[in-house]
């Protein structure tokens, strides 16, 4: 079930982000972007929507975006990829996505996720960044391919 994340989903939410860390943080800076207190920052923003796929109670997937349409968060339990949960939620975002005035999406993928992100339409405009204790790649996804 897709749901909108609540704040005290936030401990649940960072110990799913935690295995992933280590793709792309690559200083302290960067870890702390996903610590508790970050993620319950995030969470009551009212420009951040999150939601997260939960399965008997346990959270397994989430997927975040800053309006106007900035991918922040997507990360699905390494246990359970490749059983569509990723697919559902990004299907769910673009819904959510459907009405508003933006004309691409973005997000700033870890360079271990670029060719999940292409598989849903995204193409790298940038070689590898580093910024804020992070290393990521710069992708876009114009509105005409989110049909």
């Amino acid at each position: 079930m897709i749901r909108r994340a609540k704040l005290q989903d936030s401990k649940a939410i960072q110990y799913l982000i935690q295995p992933y860390i280590s793709e792309f943080a690559i200083y302290t800076e960067g870890e702390q972007k996903f610590s508790q207190s970050a993620l319950e920052n995030l969470l009551q923003q009212s420009e951040v929507h999150y939601f997260v796929y939960e399965r008997a109670s346990k959270i397994i997937g989430v997927i975040a975006y800053r309006e106007p349409a900035h991918i922040v968060h997507f990360f699905i339990d390494q246990a359970d990829q490749g059983q569509g949960i990723g697919r559902l939620l990004w299907n769910h975002l673009l819904q959510h996505l459907e009405n508003g005035n933006h004309q691409q999406i973005s997000v700033n993928s870890s360079c271990n996720a670029v060719a999940v992100y292409e598989k849903f339409g995204f193409e790298c405009i940038s070689d590898v960044c580093e910024f804020g204790g992070l290393r990521f790649i710069k992708m876009l996804r114009l509105k005409s391919s989110c049909a």
